[in-house]
């Protein structure tokens, strides 16, 4: 229980190959076991919900134990970060971008899914500034409380 508590303590002080997002992995990981600041837990389906300035996150970790971080902004599904093939998926519902991670938080690809067929291309540095910026919103303040 102890480590998935301080998940995100020993993956913020830990040293980690450059270019993985151990962070990421810790909270998406320990959902059910770290601290979330102003958690509302009557939440369907399991899990809390955050209200920020900005609209609602929603954090579900129980019920059919399926893991995802979902940003609302005015009510509407903004980005979501969900488990696909051995890594995850954040996903992007305002853009036709999905940003993909292998499962040690290594940013390995974007997909552009606006066209009929899905066209994958390597991350370049204004996908990386993009992705820092959604990932600090969805969990920044559970970060910096530790």
């Amino acid at each position: 229980m102890n480590l998935g508590k301080y998940s995100v303590y020993y993956a913020q002080h830990l040293p980690h190959k450059v270019g993985t997002n151990r962070v990421m992995v810790a909270v998406f990981n320990n959902l059910d076991a770290i601290y979330i600041p102003n958690a509302n837990y009557n939440v369907p389906f399991g899990g809390v919900r955050v209200k920020t300035s900005e609209g609602d996150i929603d954090y579900r970790f129980e019920g059919l134990k399926i893991n995802d971080i979902s940003v609302f902004k005015k009510g509407e599904l903004s980005f979501s970060l969900k488990p696909e093939a051995g890594g995850l998926d954040l996903i992007d519902f305002v853009t036709p971008y999905t940003y993909n991670f292998n499962s040690k938080g290594e940013f390995i690809s974007v997909t552009y899914s606006e066209e009929t067929t899905p066209k994958t291309i390597k991350p370049t540095l204004q996908y990386i500034i993009i992705v820092k910026e959604k990932l600090n919103e969805m969990y920044g303040f559970i970060v910096s409380h530790r």
